[in-house]
């Protein structure tokens, strides 16, 4: 679509869901509240510290309820304004679908995106000896992802299959979610 309105309210949503995600697993990853960017990721993000008065946060305050509850607004907002956009009709139930079917599946898509980025981290910590505190921020936020496969794997020494079963994981929950949203969307 070469429609500006469309391609700046896109960038401007994407953006805000990017940050939002990022937010979701530093508190998940327990990233230390001192790091820079902890402290920068909490700037841009004050409002979920707003809404988490309405929408507490579980699991020992790693899961911020409210960064997820924001992101589903986020896709439902993005998805009506495309239609609106698009001058295409969309009622509320399908609204409702199509708004958490992309957000389920573009959540687990960012979760693949970490796992090979700590992948990578990992093998410019191991080659090149460098420990940059973004490289180690990043293989510490698929640390939560990762662990509960790392349990599953047996130990095989220096090789670690557990980023390739995470990922596999992943991707298939992702089709098998895709594929059933699909057939309920179609059914809507």
């Amino acid at each position: 679509m070469n429609n500006p309105i469309f391609i700046l309210t896109n960038m401007v949503i994407n953006f805000a869901l990017i940050v939002l995600f990022v937010r979701f697993m530093m508190q998940l990853a327990e990233v230390d509240s001192s790091s820079p960017y902890m402290k920068a990721t909490k700037r841009m993000t004050g409002v979920v510290d707003v809404f988490s008065r309405i929408f507490p946060n579980v699991g020992a305050g790693r899961i911020s309820v409210a960064a997820v509850v924001l992101m589903l607004l986020l896709y439902w907002i993005n998805t009506a304004a495309n239609a609106f956009i698009l001058q295409e009709s969309i009622d509320a139930l399908t609204l409702f679908f199509a708004g958490t079917l992309k957000a389920i599946i573009q959540f687990m898509a960012m979760l693949r995106y970490i796992i090979l980025g700590s992948v990578v981290a990992s093998w410019a910590i191991m080659l090149f000896n460098v420990s940059h505190p973004a490289v180690l921020l990043v293989m510490q936020l698929s640390e939560p992802i990762i662990a509960p496969f790392r349990r599953i794997m047996p130990n095989l020494g220096m090789l670690d299959l557990s980023p390739i079963l995470a990922l596999f994981s992943l991707l298939l929950a992702e089709k098998f979610i895709a594929i059933i949203g699909a057939n309920i969307l179609m059914k809507l």
